[in-house]
């Protein structure tokens, strides 16, 4: 009897060793599993409503469908009060099980309230932004193939929105900056080449002197300025003055008029010789000729 107790407690020992290393993989499988569940975010979720309480229901709307390989999803939820890796709150379901939006997105309506989340994971108090995370997978294999987030912020621990308080939403806009915000120059501003100094304002010829500015020959004195004979500069007053003698003004040229008088019949009386003479000298060569 003591036989095959001591034998019974031999093979419970193995046995317990065997359980107990099961247990062991199991649960470093568990943690291999929800290592690889979470995977390369491929878009983005949004909360509706954008404002309600820890009492309001909740669906999640993702930004696109999943990836093509992708059959199933779960959905789980982290922040404060929350387990670090997470806590289920959609387990594992097939994706035609939801709705979808005009975009492929899906959408994912919660079974429980935040409160009751917050219940389950055993605190009370909900503060501070929780974030959703949509994960898409196959339903044997929990490899996650693409991972969606929502955000939320708890303002109170009864009230919630889906924007950050503090400033812009974490989730980005799909939608780029338009140019008009940032206001640029136009090309109004810029100088145009209507500024540059023309060729109107070079001096033209029209400024060169002409030649009708140069003295002409009529500004050259004539001979009649010319001193001469004749009668310029001698006076032809004859009449007598107190010092003239009688003799008018020929007084002034320093010649005597009794003596150019006389010396005037000389030469006339000299002449009338000359010729007489010159008659005589022919009548005697006339009668001097012998006859033949």
């Amino acid at each position: 009897m003591s036989i095959t107790t001591k034998s019974r407690t031999l093979i419970s020992r193995p046995a317990a060793v065997l359980l107990g290393s099961l247990i062991a993989a199991s649960g470093a499988a568990g943690v291999l599993t929800a290592t690889a569940a979470h995977a390369e975010v491929v878009g983005s979720a949004e909360v509706s409503p954008a404002t309600g309480t820890d009492a309001s229901g909740i669906s999640l709307t993702t930004s696109k469908a999943c990836p093509d390989a992708a059959t199933n999803l779960i959905v789980a939820v982290k922040g404060s009060g929350f387990p670090a890796e997470g806590q289920n709150v959609v387990g594992n379901s097939p994706l035609s099980t939801y709705g979808s939006t005009t975009d492929g997105g899906l959408i994912i309506p919660l079974s429980q309230t935040m409160r009751d989340y917050a219940n389950t994971a055993g605190f009370t108090t909900l503060q501070g932004r929780y974030d959703f995370t949509v994960t898409c997978r196959t339903a044997f294999n929990g490899t996650s193939l693409g991972d969606f987030t929502a955000p939320i912020w708890f303002t109170s621990n009864t009230a919630y929105r889906n924007t950050d308080p503090a400033g812009p939403t974490a989730t980005p806009s799909s939608s780029a900056p338009t140019s008009t915000a940032s206001p640029s120059p136009t090309g109004t501003a810029s100088p145009t080449d209507t500024a540059s100094p023309t060729d109107t304002a070079s001096p033209t010829d029209t400024a060169t002197p002409t030649d009708t500015a140069l003295p002409t020959d009529t500004a050259t004195p004539t001979d009649n300025a010319t001193p001469g004979g004749g009668s310029q500069g001698i006076s032809t007053d004859v009449n007598g003055g107190a010092s003239g003698g009688g003799k008018g003004s020929l007084a002034a040229t320093g010649t005597d008029v009794a003596m150019v008088g006389a010396v005037s019949a000389l030469l006339v009386a000299a002449g009338i010789t000359v010729v007489r003479r010159n008659r005589k000298r022919d009548e005697f060569s006339v009668t001097d000729t012998p006859n033949v």
